[in-house]
């Protein structure tokens, strides 16, 4: 990234890079997906609406080998490196399906404020990477973000995850709100205090995102961990692995 871009992601929060990867790129994290929403388990948490249908699914990098590869590609270690001022390495990782006319919005949140409350994060050292693996439009239920909304800092929420509709009102006033609208394969990296959200998705058309959630290295006070699929404590810094590594073979 450049000078330009590091200041822009300082200032406004978050980085949008519409079609990072390539179609050949996602077509190769599509063929994963039938077995990872097959996955029955823990780390799947369903969609509150029809419990067949996954809403979350958490650790995939670690056994889905093209997610493993899309987790430490260059294009997404490298600049979090940039953005984090410091090694990193992943904290989590989880699958946002986001079905057609199934997938349940999220309200407006800080991703920290969970860590911090569920995993007892200390410090927002730490970034959230969305990659799109369907194109994402004005009708399935965009990613929303409030420009400038993490240089309030942690706003609190000890017992949930939702801010106050007033607080979310003086936000929007100041920095209004951004959809992010692009392509399969576009990515955005995103503050772990930027305050965004999601609605539901009425549209037939999937909104499936990934997300590689990454830590400084350096950010190691977490009081109480949950299990490694929630929560990853090897502070092993990663490594990046060939620009072709999602194709290669």
């Amino acid at each position: 990234m450049s000078e330009r871009q590091v200041s822009e992601f300082d200032d406004q929060g978050y980085l949008f890079f519409p079609a990072l990867f390539s179609p050949g790129e996602v077509a190769v994290l599509h063929q994963a997906l039938p077995r990872i929403l097959a996955r029955q388990g823990p780390e799947v948490v369903r969609e509150e609406s029809d419990n067949r249908i996954a809403k979350l699914i958490f650790g995939l990098h670690t056994w889905s080998e093209p997610f493993r590869c899309l987790s430490r590609h260059p294009r997404l270690l490298l600049p979090a490196r940039q953005l984090l001022r410091s090694d990193v390495h992943v904290y989590q990782a989880r699958l946002n399906p986001k079905s057609g006319f199934s997938g349940g919005g999220w309200g407006w949140h800080q991703d920290f404020n969970q860590w911090q409350r569920l995993d007892g994060m200390r410090r927002p050292q730490a970034l959230m990477v969305a990659v799109f693996l369907d194109d994402v439009n004005a009708c399935n239920a965009p990613l929303m973000v409030i420009p400038g909304s993490h240089r309030r800092g942690h706003i609190p929420i000890p017992d949930g995850m939702e801010i106050d509709l007033v607080v979310v009102r003086e936000m929007v006033a100041a920095g209004g709100i951004e959809p992010l609208l692009g392509a399969a394969g576009s990515v955005a990296f995103l503050s772990c205090l930027l305050v965004h959200a999601s609605t539901a998705n009425l549209s037939p058309w999937p909104r499936c995102l990934f997300y590689a959630n990454y830590n400084s290295v350096e950010n190691r006070e977490i009081d109480w961990p949950r299990d490694p699929a929630h929560c990853g404590t090897d502070f092993t810094p990663l490594q990046p692995l060939g620009d072709d590594c999602l194709i290669a073979g």
